[in-house]
């Protein structure tokens, strides 16, 4: 049965959602990854504003998923049980580090930080392998309670969303806190990041489940990540952290839209008794229209608030001066609101 008009729009909107997590959420990820090379409350001040409103995201992402396809909520849960009890572990400790490692002695804030390093970095290989495993037929074959998705495939993948998330997070941390810059080298994090990320392509591509193709848009999302990729290496050779982090994010975000161009009509590929069928798997019409009318009452002023605490929190942490176009709107809205108020 081919999926209908509603489904594949929530199809979609899920995808949206999922980029904006791993997109806005893995720089914060990767900012944990580093914490330990630069200064930790410099740091944490940097995605303090922004940190767990972008790991929102990730709450409405499941949510969604179980509303508009609770078929595919259920494969994941049953054919993943332990590697999402994981990464839930690692969120709850990547949370509760982020909030106690600045009210304890120097031993547990040295605790806390290798906490917060570790969690960040099971949270980015997770999703990685998570997604995988939905795409090379593993997870569709289920059994020994989510480990067998656990392969060099899709640990490959884990490790290309490691090195995502980290090249985001130096970037950012260079953009934000220009002080950071010597501590933080992003050449040899930015080829990291393409080398895993084109490997892992490869591998997976021709590794994928049965009857999977990628469509046009697919190899159309495929062949712009890798430009960005090539932009990411040269802006970070330049020495240009700004379009480093939009390099970055333009590369996650179109290796996203291609998984799930790849993933559509069957959010997890291959045969077994985990495989889904979006037009099987999805809600009911009424379900669907409900949630799509809720979804375009809250999504916009949802971003728009995101988007307002970036601008308004522009300002570097540690004191430096921040330039550029952003800069400017941050001076303009807070003057703006200076005399609205």
């Amino acid at each position: 049965m081919h999926p209908t008009d509603l489904q594949t729009t929530w199809f979609v909107l899920l995808g949206a959602v999922w980029t904006l997590y791993l997109v806005l959420g893995g720089a914060d990820l990767g900012v944990g990854m580093v914490l330990r090379r630069v200064d930790r409350r410099t740091a944490l001040r940097s995605i303090g504003p922004t940190w767990a409103a972008n790991d929102v995201w990730l709450v409405i992402a499941v949510a969604a998923t179980l509303g508009a396809v609770p078929g595919w909520y259920a494969s994941w849960t049953s054919g993943l049980y332990v590697p999402l009890t994981v990464l839930l572990g690692a969120l709850m400790l990547r949370h509760a580090a982020i909030e106690l490692v600045d009210h304890a002695g120097p031993v547990a804030a040295r605790r806390w930080t290798a906490v917060l390093v570790g969690s960040s970095v099971v949270l980015a290989f997770g999703w990685g392998v998570v997604w995988a495993a939905a795409l090379d037929g593993s997870l569709a074959r289920g059994g020994d309670g989510g480990l067998g998705v656990l392969s060099p495939t899709t640990a490959l993948a884990g490790l290309a969303s490691v090195a995502l998330c980290r090249v985001q997070g130096i970037a950012f941390l260079r953009l934000r806190v220009p002080s950071f810059r010597p501590a933080l080298g992003l050449v040899r994090s930015a080829v990291a990041a393409a080398t895993l990320t084109t490997a892992a392509t490869i591998v997976l591509a021709l590794d994928a489940a049965d009857d999977v193709s990628a469509g046009a848009l697919g190899l159309t999302a495929l062949a712009v990540a890798g430009c960005a990729l090539v932009a990411l290496v040269a802006e970070a050779v330049r020495g240009r952290d700004g379009r480093s982090l939009a390099a970055a994010a333009v590369a996650t975000t179109a290796t996203v839209v291609a998984l799930f161009a790849t993933l559509w009509p069957s959010p997890v590929a291959g045969r077994g008794p985990g495989a889904v069928a979006l037009a099987d798997a999805a809600s009911g019409p009424t379900t669907l229209t409900a949630m799509l009318v809720v979804a375009l009452v809250l999504l916009p002023p949802l971003l728009g608030v995101l988007g307002f605490a970036y601008v308004r929190f522009l300002r570097s942490p540690d004191g430096a001066p921040a330039g550029g176009i952003g800069a400017l709107v941050a001076r303009a809205t807070r003057g703006t609101l200076k005399e609205l108020g």
